[in-house]
């Protein structure tokens, strides 16, 4: 299996092409899932132009719900700008759409044969200009932290540990194991580097265009 970034450069306009012009920069995607066959649901961070661009998205037909999320972010669910079903109808996995800016889109996407991302990216052409930013092999959910790890992690992650402010503390994770405040730290710590170096690694492998 494959993972595989691709930019694509849109022929028109899109919903979230009216709205991209509102930041400065491309808008970071997060927390990007799919839903059913036709739809995706992510969050924005907007900004101080969140309730400018919430009223755009909501007048799109295009967006079939819309949530405000804390002081400055959204949820957003839509109907893509076609390339959902390229991308299903050659065999390939949406993972998240990364980002927007105009009409540039960034996608994440698994495939099983380098045949099936040929596939994509003649499709994609139907849509506009496509460039592989990224192709490296498939690494499922990480395998590379410890049972114990990942079920601290976890747990921290599920109770609000990241959350500002936190919605529980260390000593209440440590009780919750039955072990010691170093020892759930510690867990954290090799955790959170385990899982920082593969993002890393993720963002800055680049793309062999000619494997394709």
């Amino acid at each position: 299996m494959l993972r595989a970034t691709i930019l694509l450069e849109l022929n028109e306009d899109y919903v979230l092409s009216h709205v991209s012009d509102l930041v400065d920069g491309p808008v970071v995607v997060t927390n990007c899932e799919v839903l059913g066959e036709t739809d995706i649901r992510f969050v924005v961070d907007a900004g101080e132009h969140r309730d400018e661009m919430a009223d755009r998205l909501a007048a799109s037909e295009a967006v079939s719900d819309l949530e405000l999320v804390g002081d400055d972010q959204l949820l957003i669910t839509k109907r893509p700008s076609g390339a959902l079903p390229v991308i299903r109808e050659n065999h390939g996995m949406l993972q998240r759409m990364s980002q927007f800016y105009g009409r540039s889109r960034v996608f994440d996407v698994v495939v099983f044969r380098r045949a099936d991302l040929k596939a994509i990216i003649s499709g994609l052409r139907s849509l506009g200009t496509v460039e592989l930013r990224r192709l490296k092999p498939f690494v499922g959910p990480s395998t590379r932290l410890s049972k114990r790890q990942a079920e601290v992690v976890g747990y921290a992650l599920e109770r609000g540990y990241y959350d500002w402010p936190r919605g529980v503390t260390v000593e209440e994770i440590a009780a919750a194991f039955e072990v010691s405040r170093p020892t759930v730290l510690e867990h954290l710590r090799r955790a959170e580097k385990k899982l920082l170096s593969d993002a890393l690694a993720d963002a800055t492998t680049p793309a062999n265009p000619d494997s394709t």
